[in-house]
């Protein structure tokens, strides 16, 4: 006989092996749970609360492909424009990164994705990719140019290569509105690979130190990320972005799988 419910108590745990490395509560009635593993077929439109959008010219495609335990595609073409996709979740069912009394949420976004390359293994300097995954303010617009999530009043993730540079670095970002706090393009000394699905986490659980988390590994590189001036009203959402800005290069048509997002955060 297992142990376990006993220990449980009849609350939800799970055991965090990267940050807190224990079980922990993160039950339904403390913590708000968004997730989705994308389990739909091929033509379907992408169940609420999350929104794909497109911006920019129409050789972009978003798609759900035919792949097991589900995988959502944001696809450009080989045509010489700009093209941006993306998913949000429409500028509704916001975060809140800090409580009433200005305690922090304890907001985490973990994301699994794969960025898979037509035929080089990096991006293209000329084509000044923009590849976010992370958080930015309610209702920050897909756009084809990098300086929308930049411009957001307050944004964390990760920025994978691209901008106008040859490299699959991987970089991070926060933002509060404090101008002590605006860290741009930070290298995390971590590369990712083509066509190799990467989990890319985000613990707000301590707004002060941002941790960074790629495939289990901090990836802070020794940096420290503060988003602690972040007003409790400003309300966040998950804020994924496959952005080609330029209409230059040759090596364009490539694509960025989504297989999960999941994001939790403690209750009002």
């Amino acid at each position: 006989m297992s142990l376990i419910p006993q220990l449980m108590s009849g609350r939800s745990l799970e055991h965090d092996g990267v940050t807190e490395k224990q079980w922990v509560d993160r039950g339904a009635e403390t913590y708000v749970t968004l997730f989705s593993d994308f389990i739909q077929d091929i033509g379907e439109t992408m169940n609420l609360p999350f929104v794909a959008a497109e911006a920019g010219t129409t050789g972009a495609t978003i798609a759900f492909i035919d792949a097991a335990d589900g995988v959502f595609r944001l696809a450009h073409n080989g045509t010489n424009e700009t093209q941006a996709v993306g998913i949000t979740l429409g500028g509704t069912n916001a975060i809140a990164a800090k409580d009433s009394a200005g305690n922090s949420n304890e907001v985490i976004l973990e994301v699994r994705a794969k960025i898979t390359f037509a035929t080089d293994t990096f991006f293209e300097a000329a084509s000044v990719y923009e590849v976010i995954i992370g958080l930015a303010t309610a209702d920050t617009a897909i756009s084809v140019s990098a300086a929308t999530f930049d411009g957001a009043a307050d944004n964390v993730g990760f920025r994978l290569g691209g901008g106008a540079q040859a490299t699959n670095s991987i970089f991070l970002e926060s933002d509060d509105g404090a101008t002590s706090n605006d860290n741009d393009d930070v290298d995390s000394g971590i590369d990712f690979t083509d066509a190799t699905y990467h989990v890319y986490r985000i613990d707000m659980t301590d707004l002060s130190n941002v941790q960074f988390y790629v495939d289990n590994v901090l990836a802070n590189n020794g940096n420290t990320f503060s988003i602690s001036d972040i007003a409790a009203a400003d309300l966040l959402e998950p804020y994924i972005l496959f952005a080609r800005t330029s209409d230059g290069g040759t090596e364009r048509a490539h694509t960025m799988d989504i297989d999960y997002i999941k994001c939790t955060w403690k209750r009002s």
